[in-house]
């Protein structure tokens, strides 16, 4: 790793979390139990809430009985409807008795099948009395109590999913390559600094203050710190002038342009990967280059460039310090 120096910029901002989830039941009722507190750490499929369950319980039973008779009166229709088949052709019964016998088992099966949708949505009206989480994450939020009458949708639990992240509003002058890094303090807790990584930033200004919305993925553990407190976000930016010394065998060429091999962590620490980093020559000393617009920070591969390509996983197997 190297540290080329640069330019800092501060902005303010407030700590998100990546997904701000906003959960109801699908179907009104009175809430029997919330079983969560605001600050609990749930796991995705945890029950969270129930409704007061009696004339659900009740509704689904009694769709059940209908089915069942639903289901007799269609096997009784259709058996009274097999026997008479080919009997008006021997005078036994009429033509219009055979008929109306075929017609009433048609319709004793379609009555079997609207008994068996009822019963299907009475055991689904019955399982969305129970709140889940839909993914792991933190309770931010109880908008109602137990005893609660609510709406079908009506916001019951909040849950911050996805991670910590800063999101910060930037002038339209401000612009940043993708993965751009940062510096976090926070105005609560003054001795607490994080890493921070952008991940994204809005693609249109607001048209008063024609800012932009740019959000920064924290690297570090700041669980101790609430979501919504307020925090100063410190760019790193590059100055494409600052020199680095590294050594020749880290220098590459593609074209007429050098490049160095740059190292990158995979998302939840899933190894790391080589990217190719153009570079400035800007003098040799001895076994070594004085490069410029290596951004402040980097990794670099030391050594056999010439056998890597881009994105390709690599292992550390260590790291020395850069100079200028």
């Amino acid at each position: 790793m190297h540290r080329a120096g640069g330019r800092t910029s501060s902005f303010d901002g407030v700590l998100r979390p990546r997904r701000d989830i906003a959960l109801g039941f699908k179907t009104g009722g009175r809430v029997l139990a919330l079983t969560v507190q605001v600050g609990d750490h749930v796991r995705a499929g945890q029950v969270l809430a129930r409704l007061t369950r009696t004339e659900a319980i009740a509704d689904a039973g009694q769709a059940r009985a209908e089915l069942a008779a639903a289901t007799a009166e269609a096997i009784r229709a259709g058996d009274a409807a097999r026997r008479a088949s080919g009997l008006d052709g021997i005078g036994a019964l009429s033509a219009a008795d055979v008929h109306d016998r075929a017609l009433t088992a048609s319709a004793a099966v379609a009555k079997r099948d609207a008994a068996r949708a009822a019963f299907e949505r009475s055991r689904a009206t019955l399982a969305d009395s129970v709140l889940v989480a839909p993914e792991d994450g933190v309770v931010t939020e109880r908008a109602i109590e137990s005893g609660t009458v609510v709406d079908a949708g009506g916001v019951v639990v909040r849950l911050a999913a996805g991670g910590p992240e800063i999101e910060v509003r930037l002038p339209e002058r401000v612009r940043l390559a993708g993965g751009t890094m940062a510096d976090v303090s926070f105005w609560s807790a003054p001795d607490t600094i994080a890493e921070a990584r952008l991940r994204l930033v809005g693609p249109a200004a607001d048209g008063t203050l024609r800012l932009r919305t740019a959000r920064f993925t924290v690297l570090g553990d700041v669980s101790a710190i609430p979501f919504n407190s307020s925090a100063t976000l410190t760019l790193r930016l590059p100055d494409p002038k600052a020199t680095i010394r590294v050594p020749l065998t880290a220098l590459g060429a593609q074209g007429r342009q050098p490049h160095v091999w740059t190292l990158s962590s995979g998302a939840n620490g899933g190894g790391n990967r080589v990217h190719r980093q153009p570079v400035h020559l800007v003098d040799l000393r001895g076994d070594d280059a004085i490069v410029s617009g290596l951004p402040d920070g980097e990794r670099i591969v030391a050594s056999e460039g010439d056998t890597l390509s881009e994105g390709q996983p690599v292992v550390v197997a260590g790291s020395v310090a850069g100079g200028n």
